[in-house]
């Protein structure tokens, strides 16, 4: 069975007996309430003949009396006799006026007639501290019961429609209820489905703006979809990325081989020679760099990189990186410039290895998105309040918009705007999460500040050690 009708049936049996269990637990008290109250109407009627016996002995008017005992039975159909009686067995007053004056024992038979079906009440009547009269009234069982069941029977009439209309109005709240469960639920089946045939683009604002946990669940398997898609499309950047990687150099590589081996029948001179192999050398290496970026990401995530801390100047480690690049920032006709403070600077514990990949991956990325003619500059402050030395990169390239600045150090993330308008190699989206990784595990941060066409500044941040 699907689960609408299932939780359809549910709520509705659960709604009927809850409807039953309550008109039934009603009906009962009112039964009991209503045969209360006609028992109660019995009493009355008593105490009502002797106040009126009280009343009548005192200003001795009989006729009162008799006139009210004669239409009890008018105003009580129940009533089979009323009596009034002296102390002496004289009755005084009687439903039946023809045994008025008589005595108790001949008046008895009217009054015991049917017994086993009348209830006779008695209640003794008082003026002050003297008793003067007794006063009796019997009633039908029968009719008793009848009144009764008469009530019931109104009660039925009054409670029967309200009660079905109660069931037919849960009925329907069970239906929309269980619609409305289940509907999101199908909805998000469906997403699935999509999603299992590589469909991220998703529509589920019918149900993302309940309050919820259907509501949550649909919010969450959205992100879901949007992250699934994010690496969908990561993973074919990734793929297309190492495609590039690993079929340039590959290329470049086979093609000097295939030039050597067509050129040794002839010779090759020696300048030729170094050419090739010189061309050989660039594209190894940018095969090596490749696959060590390939081996760091999965040493870092396995938490297997081993650090060799010690204390590090980090004034002469970027003026080893800035020679490094002299070459490049040549042929680029890029302009490269220093800054270190003239005061001293503490040194930082770190593994020094691992810092410098930080800068030289850093500078290659600012060399890359930097068109030509234009300026980088690594810096080096000290931070006194918070005993951190910074180390920064800063470029005057395309710049990161704002919504990219956060994700950037994710692995295979790259910003596609930038992407597009970078000539050669584009990189695998690895360097900086490899970047922040090494910095955190010597117990730095990395940050990005950038403005689209103003350039970017990546910083570095690491605790400080001793004056140097």
């Amino acid at each position: 069975m699907k689960l609408f009708p299932k939780l359809a049936l549910t709520v509705s049996s659960l709604l009927i007996g809850t409807t039953a269990c309550l008109s039934l637990s009603f009906y009962l008290a009112e039964r009991r309430a209503i045969r209360a109250e006609a028992d109660q109407e019995r009493h009355v009627l008593l105490q009502n003949l002797v106040h009126i016996t009280q009343e009548s002995l005192l200003t001795n008017d009989d006729l009162l009396l008799v006139k009210y005992t004669r239409w009890l039975r008018k105003w009580d159909p129940s009533l089979v006799s009323a009596s009034v009686v002296s102390p002496q067995g004289e009755v005084l007053a009687h439903s039946e006026p023809s045994l008025i004056g008589k005595s108790v024992s001949l008046a008895a038979p009217a009054i015991d007639q049917g017994r086993a079906e009348v209830l006779v009440l008695t209640q003794p009547v008082h003026l002050g501290n003297r008793w003067v009269a007794t006063a009796s009234a019997g009633f039908s069982e029968k009719q008793f019961e009848e009144i009764v069941q008469d009530r019931l029977r109104e009660l039925q009439k009054r409670l029967g429609p309200i009660a079905a209309g109660a069931v037919a109005v849960g009925l329907m709240i069970s239906f929309l209820l269980a619609l409305s469960w289940t509907r999101p639920v199908g909805s998000l089946a469906q997403a699935a489905g999509r999603i299992g045939q590589g469909k991220y683009d998703l529509d589920l604002s019918v149900t993302s703006h309940r309050k919820d946990e259907l509501g949550f669940l649909s919010k969450a398997f959205q992100a879901m979809a949007e992250q699934l898609q994010q690496l969908d499309q990561l993973k074919d950047d990734f793929v297309s990325a190492v495609t590039h990687e690993l079929r340039s150099p590959l290329g470049a590589i086979e093609s000097y081989l295939n030039l050597i081996q067509e050129e040794l029948r002839d010779g090759i001179s020696p300048s030729t020679w170094q050419t090739y192999v010189g061309r050989l050398r660039i594209n190894t290496q940018r095969l090596t760099h490749f696959v060590n970026d390939l081996l760091d990401v999965a040493a870092l995530e396995r938490g297997k990189v081993n650090l060799e801390k010690r204390s590090v100047n980090l004034a002469i480690l970027i003026q080893d990186v800035a020679v490094l690049f002299a070459a490049k920032i040549s042929e680029r006709k890029l302009s490269l410039t220093t800054v270190i403070p003239d005061k001293p600077v503490p040194e930082v514990w770190a593994d020094p290895d691992k810092i410098r990949q930080v800068l030289v991956n850093l500078v290659s990325n600012a060399i890359k998105f930097t068109p030509d003619q234009g300026a980088i500059e690594i810096g080096l402050q000290n931070f006194h309040q918070n005993k951190r030395v910074c180390v920064y990169v800063k470029d005057s390239g395309l710049g990161i918009p704002e919504d990219s600045q956060a994700k950037i150090f994710n692995k295979f993330e790259q910003v596609r705007s930038a992407r597009q308008n970078v000539k050669g190699p584009k990189g695998t989206g690895l360097g900086l999460s490899i970047c922040r990784a090494l910095i955190e595990l010597n117990g730095g941060t990395i940050s990005v500040e950038s403005r689209p066409g103003e350039g970017s500044r990546f910083y570095f941040e690491l605790p400080q050690g001793e004056l140097v």
